[in-house]
């Protein structure tokens, strides 16, 4: 995998000492870090501060002063930051979040719920009238991802396409010839474009969530009811909380205590509702299985063909 460090931004958030109550060991860390990979910094700049900065102002006692957005243009930059120690916190979907806990040993801590759910799918969906039915019918045609990073517009689908016997090539735009029974694929960048690409026969095909599929911004129902659903991922879980490797045990329990209590604090909610999250839970079963339906999807499939 490349390794090279990417651009990354750093917004940095400083609070005043608070008092020690904690007998422990105070780790040597002071400055806590937060972040994903993401080529949207503005959007998720501001979904992230609201989360450090309130975190970083009630996690005094274990030694912390102050709070940091660290955002990497990819994973392998973000997988740098986590190997340096430079980047604490990751809130990722499951294809990065299996990638960094690959790579650099991440562990997930915590799930996000979104739209009161901790999970969701990838949909594949044609127009009623494409004459396609199945996955194989998109051979010689043009599917609509999201963006390269999305775990539910992108990768879920086309490793589920890949595991079918599919084979797809990116193409440049639309317009771009198809190798023989072969399944281009190029970018939307927006969860409305793919949805009006696909209605507007600009692509043969388009992907969403089963949760943006009834989302009206994204998919309205105008277009919707023109669309036919031929395939369906399993679900997975739609953020995990990650930290990185070496993190004081200590610091972490805390991290896990704040965050899991947001929801019951005004500031809380508050941050919350910037961050579009509904609120942490915890993980069900042991945390080091909640990838494992990740790790099976990719175990055969060469990492080259997941990029």
């Amino acid at each position: 995998m490349r390794k090279a460090i990417a651009a990354g931004l750093i917004l940095t958030l400083v609070f005043a000492p608070a008092t020690i109550s904690y007998s422990q060991e105070i780790p040597e860390k002071n400055v806590l870090t937060i972040g994903k990979a993401t080529r949207k910094i503005s959007e998720w700049q501001e979904r992230f501060e609201p989360i450090i900065t309130y975190l970083a102002s009630r996690l005094g006692d274990v030694g912390i002063k102050g709070g940091e957005v660290l955002l990497a243009r990819d994973n392998a930059a973000a997988i740098e930051y986590l190997r340096e120690g430079r980047l604490d916190i990751v809130l990722e979907t499951p294809f990065s979040a299996c990638l960094y806990k690959i790579e650099v040993n991440a562990r997930p801590i915590l799930l996000a719920m979104r739209k009161g759910t901790a999970e969701y799918s990838s949909l594949i969906f044609v127009r009623k009238d494409s004459g396609i039915r199945r996955l194989e019918d998109l051979r010689g045609k043009i599917i609509a991802f999201e963006d390269p990073g999305s775990t539910s517009g992108y990768f879920l689908p086309k490793v589920a396409m890949i595991a079918e016997g599919l084979e797809l090539v990116e193409i440049n735009s639309a317009n771009s010839s198809i190798p023989e029974n072969k399944i281009g694929y190029v970018f939307a960048g927006e969860e409305l474009n793919v949805s009006t690409w696909v209605y507007n026969k600009k692509t043969d095909a388009g992907v969403l969530s089963n949760l943006d599929w009834s989302d009206q911004e994204d998919n309205p129902e105008s277009y919707r009811k023109d669309f036919e659903i031929i395939y369906e991922t399993k679900k997975v879980p739609r953020t995990l909380v990650m930290v990185r490797e070496g993190l004081d045990d200590t610091l972490v329990g805390r991290i896990k205590e704040e965050l899991l209590n947001m929801h019951n604090t005004e500031e809380g909610r508050v941050a919350l509702k910037t961050s579009k999250i509904d609120r942490f839970v915890i993980l069900s079963g042991h945390s080091e299985d909640v990838l494992k339906p990740i790790e099976e999807l990719i175990e055969n499939i060469p990492m080259e063909e997941l990029h």
